[in-house]
Formats: structure tokens, sequence, C-alpha cells
């Protein structure tokens, strides 16, 4: 069972990594044209969302004694739907989303009595627990910023 310091931690770390993330975008990503593989900054703030959204809701569900939240596809086609339904936001109406997303999410985390119970199932069945989430949406928020960084450099050269 998850102490109320792991919580803590948890949390700390991601609102960490997302506050960074967001003054990135606030910034340089903002203008940056870079890409990674096929995917700009508007369209890594697009998938943000979900993603936050969907392990809040994960959280909850577990929280009520729900089933894990499930993910209906593979990441790359739930990127390719969000960025279609985002698509014609603003870059301040995404960041005001995420922003909304990140709260939710934290709200969430700070009341589930447990984050090690399974939260979330992706498409391959594999199920996720609070903790797991909360430390994957560090990581990968704070990979995409330095892949989107990186790309810049390449481009300058």
């Amino acid at each position: 069972m998850t102490t109320i310091a792991d919580r803590d931690g948890l949390i700390q770390n991601l609102d960490r990594v997302v506050r960074d993330t967001l003054a990135y975008f606030d910034g340089p990503g903002r203008v940056t044209r870079a890409h990674v593989d096929r995917w700009g900054a508007r369209d890594i703030l697009m998938h943000f969302i979900y993603f936050h959204e969907a392990t809040a809701w994960g959280i909850q569900s577990a929280a009520a004694g729900g089933p894990p939240w499930p993910v209906p596809a593979d990441s790359d086609l739930v990127n390719e739907v969000c960025r279609r339904l985002h698509e014609h936001e603003s870059f301040d109406e995404l960041l005001a989303q995420v922003r909304q997303a990140h709260a939710r999410l934290v709200r969430a985390a700070r009341n589930a009595p447990d984050l090690d119970k399974p939260c979330f199932r992706r498409a391959t069945g594999e199920l996720m627990t609070g903790r797991q989430r909360l430390e994957l949406l560090a990581r990968h928020w704070a990979e995409h910023v330095g892949e989107l960084e990186k790309a810049v450099q390449a481009d300058a050269k």
C-alpha cells in the first residue's frame, strides 16, 4: 500500500517535471518547428492531455472499486486521434487543457487510498498501477522535451 510519503514524492516529482515541461512550452516550445518522428510540439501537448486524463480516470475508478481504465488502442493511434480532436485549438488553449488535466490528476492521486492498485489497462492488456503511471508520465514528459530540444539542436547544425 502506498504511504503518504511515497504518494507525496511521486506527485512532487511529476509536478516538477510538468512545471519544467510547461515552462518549455511557454517559451521555446511555443515557436519551435522541430519534430520528433512526425510529432511537433503541438502534437505532443495534444496527447499529454489524454494520457493525463486517462490516468486520473483510472486512479478514480480504482479508488471507487471500479475496473482499470481501458485505453482503446495502441499509443500511436490514440495520439493521432488526440491530434485530430485538438488540431483546431490554439497553443494557449492546449496549454490551459494540459494544466487542467494535470490539476485533475494531482487531485486524483492525492485522494487515492492506494496508488499500488491497478488503474490503467493498455490495449495490449498490460495493467499498470497509479504509481507506475505517475512514474511513467514524469519520464515520458521529460523525454519528449529532451527529444524536442535535441531536434532543435540538430536542425541548427
